[in-house]
């Protein structure tokens, strides 16, 4: 399955390469190993905010990366559709599947939303806000 989600109209012209750094994003997010590459798509200085959880600059972007995967075994975005707020600031929702270390024979799914602010010279994130029920990934659900 596709991380491309299906996009609301009308589309700003040049979104394109936002909806490609959106596929790559998640396909990032979804392999464990890969922290360093999913700090790279955001700005230095940029927001990250998790449920509860906020960081701000690459370093605490990285340790709240690094915790996700605390109680995570594996876990597959399926993003659904896009809405555009203008040429560099978006919002999206769909669903994700994690499985568990506690309980690596079972599945959870959970909805989420997310609102994308992209840097005006370069595209990475320079906010990015996730709005999830937080207890899915923490073993607790």
């Amino acid at each position: 399955m596709s991380y491309k989600p299906s996009t609301s109209e009308p589309v700003p012209q040049n979104s394109e390469p936002l909806l490609t750094f959106l596929e790559t994003f998640y396909q990032i997010s979804d392999t464990e190993s890969q922290h360093a590459q999913y700090v790279d798509h955001f700005t230095d200085d940029a927001t990250l905010i998790m449920g509860s959880k906020v960081a701000r600059g690459s370093s605490e972007i990285l340790n709240l990366r690094h915790g996700l995967w605390t109680h995570v075994a594996r876990r597959r975005h399926f993003p659904t559709k896009v809405y555009f707020g203008g040429e560099r600031e978006l919002m999206l929702y769909g669903t994700v599947r994690y499985v568990l270390k506690a309980d690596p024979g079972s599945e959870v799914e959970v909805p989420w939303a997310g609102r994308v602010v992209f840097d005006e010279t370069e595209t990475k994130m320079k906010f990015y806000q996730v709005y999830l029920d937080p207890t899915a990934q923490s073993g607790k659900k």
